[in-house]
């Protein structure tokens, strides 16, 4: 019997952590494609169907509220993971994790919290913090 893979659009500026979480996310099964920064996602969004999107929030070009905006005006539903290494978050970014029913882990990534809350999302599961 042949599983189907899902697929993951990981959004993220900082090249050392896309490496890393790309990576992870291929070693656990995953098919990962990688943009850094919201305008190339929304190329390969356009070019690609994807089960959930990571995102950071600040990003050059197009950062992360303006990529979730942009997939809910265009009428993309999946699970979004918002990541993010600043301590609080600005009114917008807090705003489009409440209004997108988006779920937000810090940097740096605990990876198994990061696992979890992949797998919950794709099966349609809220997840908190205490799953780690």
């Amino acid at each position: 019997m042949h599983l189907q893979t899902n697929r993951i659009l990981l959004v993220e500026d900082d090249e050392g952590i896309q490496e890393l979480l790309s990576e992870f996310l291929r070693d656990e099964g995953f098919s990962c494609d990688v943009a850094s920064n919201g305008q190339i996602a929304t190329e390969k969004l356009l070019m690609n169907s994807y089960d959930l999107l990571i995102t950071d929030f600040r990003m050059p070009k197009m950062n992360g509220v303006e990529l979730i905006t942009w997939c809910r005006t265009n009428r993309y539903h999946f699970p979004v993971i918002f990541i993010t290494a600043t301590a609080s978050l600005m009114p917008e970014e807090d705003i489009a994790v409440n209004d997108y029913c988006a779920i937000l882990i810090h940097k740096p990534l605990p990876l198994q919290l990061l696992l979890n809350t992949i797998k919950y999302s794709l099966q349609g599961e809220q997840i908190s913090e205490n799953l780690a």
